[in-house]
């Protein structure tokens, strides 16, 4: 699963600093890093040095929870207050289903969520007895690409 072009050169640039930087901070080596997000530490280094130009989500989404930050936070300017977040930069459990299976979720003719659209369906006001599921957060993703669409006419 993959994020097509969804993250720029920049953010990539971006991605791979505040990773090396965070990672530093936590005390851990790409080794370990690699290890508790399930992958390889090649695929760390690649990261930090900006070669991966295509990583997934679910790549992204398991580095950020060792860091402990969000997908979003990791392509922020290194200059802006990047750092370790409380549990409310975590997506809802239905968002991160939809995220990690978009392939399932989305037609092969949508694009893939982008990141714009993650931090809005992020914001969404979700309360702890009645949580969104993957559809209903799909629905949602819909009707803000149609409204957008309308928008920008």
């Amino acid at each position: 699963m993959r994020l097509m072009n969804q993250i720029t050169e920049v953010e990539l640039k971006n991605l791979g600093k505040n990773i090396k930087r965070l990672r530093k901070s936590l005390g851990m080596n790409q080794t370990a890093l690699a290890t508790q997000a399930s992958t390889r530490p090649t695929t760390i280094s690649m990261l930090e040095n900006g070669l991966n130009p295509n990583p997934g989500w679910d790549l992204l989404d398991r580095v950020s929870r060792v860091l402990k930050t969000s997908i979003h936070q990791l392509t922020m300017p290194p200059t802006s207050t990047v750092s370790q977040t409380d549990d409310d930069m975590i997506p809802p459990d239905g968002l991160v289903d939809l995220m990690l299976h978009e392939e399932r979720f989305l037609h092969p003719s949508e694009d893939r969520i982008s990141l714009e659209e993650l931090q809005w369906l992020k914001r969404l006001p979700v309360t702890d007895d009645s949580p969104f599921i993957a559809e209903e957060y799909l629905l949602i993703l819909r009707h803000f690409r149609i409204l957008r669409k309308f928008k920008s006419r």
